[in-house]
């Protein structure tokens, strides 16, 4: 308890009557840290927006349709039209309850000593960022470093010894990891010996569950022998690849090296080890991905026996390669919103004719292999170590995002101090936010365990049987008439078109709870 207390009031300190200073610009310091900070999301997740690019905003402005509306208008769903294809006018591109109150810079370090002595208490996680990538996709917004032969192994080194610096502290070492994700960037870039003395640490440095899920993200055309054994051989059990489409034309238009048929070569010589889940990322939406193309890429996923896959929605961001390129006329329109509403409906009937598992909103298992736990993990807000630059964290639900600058980054790591750039203090009800998102990513709002959570938490007005369930019932009884959702009593599950737009939905019951708990 002592522990916590002294946490309760640092954090009071750091964040009661303290701004992060801006720089010469005027721009603040966080901004430039979150716009190149990567979260431990889950993976995919740049194609809708990374969800520390910006601070959350309210409603209003996340939600078109709803900017100039005052009360609970403002969150509700368009009635009378095709749900799927019009609930709203446009899907947000910012990730639901993310966010907090920034702490100071000069209460960081004494804030960083008392929660890295206390024990975790549940699941836990660890993220490790590569930053490098042999080429930059028009439709990636996690590009950082070109990757450069000579920096793998002086990168591997320093994340070596980013790994421990808090060895002998109790977040990293009092419970066991159950999940740790290899992300990037392209980790698959480093060289075969470097990757192989990477996950060597790992797993002699941090203390893995004997069922850890150990990940590596990375590309198809990585995949010769030489990196698939180097990975295996120290405890690599599940590849996430980034095919995004097997379409040649649309691959090489993005940026893409790979034609379809040496996809399939490569995913068939990892799968011919037989020693991890093989999981591959589908985007749609992409310029030229007509319905014809997307049905094509489903089924050749299909036809590829892999344990499991993603199917993301693109996002074309503000100022990103790909938009620049659609404006200039050298690559065609994304899809619509409602076009990549159906191209949704396409793929979760396709797999569920299929007899795949639904493990996500956007995520599917074909074999028990596949688990799928980090991302599921992400979504629960359960405490993760970042490492490398860039990398964030979730230290008791305090948002860590390390130094996003590869140089500073290194330095700070060969001086042997761990490289927080900026802290986020959680929201007063970050708790209940996770659960919300949890729960509606897996489709399914469960007002049962949601009040009992809000009872253990003693949220102001909200700790009493049925108040909360009470407060979002207008809400709810709405998004039913708009099709997104059907109540089932003690809880409400998503149709097709409420899981499309589970993100606004997210976002939004947030929002009308901060609302109305405020009045």
């Amino acid at each position: 308890m002592k522990h916590a207390e002294n946490i309760e009031k640092i954090t009071h300190h750091a964040t009661a009557s303290h701004s992060v200073p801006p720089d010469q610009s005027g721009r603040s310091s966080s901004a430039q840290i979150m716009s190149s900070a990567h979260m431990h999301v889950a993976k995919g997740e740049a194609m809708q927006g990374h969800p520390h690019h910006r601070l959350p905003l309210s409603g209003r402005f996340l939600v078109p349709h709803s900017r100039n509306m005052e009360g609970p208008h403002r969150f509700y769903a368009r009635e009378g039209v095709d749900p799927l294809r019009e609930a709203f006018e446009a899907k947000i591109t910012v990730h639901p309850g993310m966010g907090g109150k920034p702490v100071a810079r000069e209460s960081q370090s004494d804030l960083i000593d008392a929660l890295t002595v206390r024990e975790s208490s549940g699941k836990r996680m660890a993220y490790i960022h590569v930053p490098f990538c042999k080429m930059r996709c028009l439709y990636c917004s996690f590009f950082q470093e070109k990757y450069q032969p000579e920096q793998s192994a002086v990168y591997t080194d320093a994340l070596i010894a980013e790994l421990g610096i808090w060895q002998g502290r109790a977040i990293q070492e009092a419970t066991p990891l159950h999940a740790v994700y290899l992300g990037g960037g392209t980790p698959t870039a480093l060289a075969p010996h470097d990757l192989g003395r990477l996950l060597s640490a790992v797993r002699s440095r941090l203390p893995l569950a004997n069922d850890c899920e150990i990940t590596v993200e990375g590309s198809v055309a990585d995949l010769d022998e030489a990196l698939i054994e180097a990975a295996l051989e120290n405890g690599a059990n599940r590849f996430s690849l980034g095919v995004q489409t097997f379409e040649t034309s649309i691959r090489r238009a993005m940026g893409r090296r790979s034609s379809r048929e040496d996809m399939a070569r490569a995913i068939s010589r990892l799968q011919s080890y037989d020693q991890a889940s093989v999981v591959i990322d589908l985007i749609y939406g992409l310029p030229d991905q007509d319905m014809e193309v997307w049905q094509n890429d489903l089924r050749t996923a299909h036809s590829l026996n892999l344990d499991g896959l993603d199917c993301y929605q693109l996002g074309v961001h503000k100022d990103s390669p790909l938009q620049k390129s659609i404006e200039r006329g050298s690559v065609s329109p994304a899809a619509s919103s409602a076009f990549q509403g159906g191209m949704y409906a396409a793929q979760s009937r396709f797999f569920e004719d299929a007899q795949y598992r639904r493990l996500s909103i956007s995520h599917w298992g074909r074999t028990p292999r596949e688990r799928n736990l980090y991302n599921t993990y992400t979504k629960a807000g359960v405490d993760c170590l970042g490492f490398g630059p860039g990398a964030g964290g979730n230290l008791h639900g305090h948002m860590t995002y390390n130094q996003p600058d590869y140089k500073a980054w290194l330095g700070q790591v060969q001086q042997g101090v761990k490289p927080i750039a900026m802290m986020m203090a959680p929201q007063e009800r970050h708790r209940l936010n996770k659960a919300l998102g949890s729960g509606l990513e897996q489709g399914v709002l469960d007002l049962d365990s949601l009040e009992d959570l809000c009872a253990t938490q003693k949220y102001a007005k909200l700790e009493s049987r049925k108040s909360l369930r009470t407060l979002l019932e207008p809400l709810l009884q709405q998004w039913g008439r708009a099709g997104l959702l059907v109540s089932g009593g003690t809880s409400c599950r998503l149709t097709v078109a409420g899981q499309f737009w589970y993100i606004n939905m997210t976002q939004l019951l947030i929002e009308y709870i901060d609302e109305n708990v405020a009045q």
